[in-house]
Parts: structure tokens; sequence; C-alpha cells
């Protein structure tokens, strides 16, 4: 995945994606990412080449200026690498219309503030039933920003706190 930052009217923005309808990510809000290439030299380039073909970034307008912890999902079970990637303004997007439904502009100070917290019933996963969870999560518009890319938000507060990055 790649956390695209740029420096937009309200400061540092992040770039984040609505999935499109269908598949077991539906309508979330996401980063840019997918699965690596045979092609992908790392999981460095797989972010950046997602990047490009999902939002059409070009990967030389990218300096990624850090790594994040992984976060691992439960639904779909995956491992996910994330990267920050540095952009010198908002570039021009052309969206892969099969996986992005929107584009979301959201001022980092937004993202670096404290979630929310609700109560909510998540489906099946585990063969178990349905199950109540703790989310936490930050309200944007009509979205909201949970889950994996929540968690990866978190990651970033404490590597920016810590001066493991610097935007």
């Amino acid at each position: 995945m790649l956390i695209p930052v740029y420096d937009g009217p309200q400061g540092h923005t992040v770039l984040l994606i609505r999935r499109t309808a269908g598949g077991a990510h539906s309508g979330q809000i996401a980063f840019p990412g997918g699965r690596p290439e045979p092609v992908d030299r790392d999981l460095e380039a797989t972010a950046l080449r997602e990047a490009e073909e999902e939002l059409g970034i070009p990967a030389a307008a990218v300096r990624v200026v850090g790594r994040l912890p992984v976060v691992e999902t439960i639904i779909s079970n995956y491992a996910i690498h994330a990267f920050v990637g540095r952009l010198s303004g908002r570039p021009p997007l052309r969206l892969q219309a099969s996986e992005v439904a929107a584009v979301l502009d959201v001022p980092l100070a937004e993202l670096l503030r404290e979630p929310l917290e609700e109560w909510w019933d998540l489906p099946d996963v585990n063969g178990r039933g349905p199950e109540r969870r703790l989310v936490r999560f930050h309200p944007w518009g009509e979205d909201r920003i949970w889950g994996a890319t929540q968690r990866m938000i978190e990651h970033l507060a404490t590597a920016l706190r810590e001066g493991a990055i610097a935007l």
C-alpha cells in the first residue's frame, strides 16, 4: 500500500480511495495497493505500481519517505506493507474504475486527531456468527475510515510523533 501525502490548502493532505462495490472490502476507505506481481522487484515497487494503476500517480512522482509496521486483516487474511510517499503536489488523477469509486483528500491533521470509538456488529468471519466489536474510526463526510486503514494511520501518527518519518 502507498500512503500518498501532498501539501494541500490545509497542510499535509493524504489521498485515500473508496473501493468499488463488490469484494470483501466493498465501499471501504483504503490506500491504493494490492498484491505483488512478478514484475515488482520488492513490496515498495508493488505499492508504487498499484498507486499508478489505481490512481494514475507515476512512480517517478513519489518520494518514499518511510515504511510502516505490517498490518494484518481479519476478514481477508492479508499482511499489508505500507509505504509513505511524498508528492510535490496533488497530481492529476486517473481512476481505475474497476477498483476505485472515489478519491478522498483528507488533511493529515484530521487523521492525527483521536479517533472515535463505537460498538459495531461485524459480519461472520470465523464461522462463529456475527461479532460485536469496538471499532476505532475517523469520520470523513459520508465515510468512515476504519479497520486496517485506521491502523495504518495510527502507525503513521506514531512514526511522525517519534520522528521515524519526516514529511
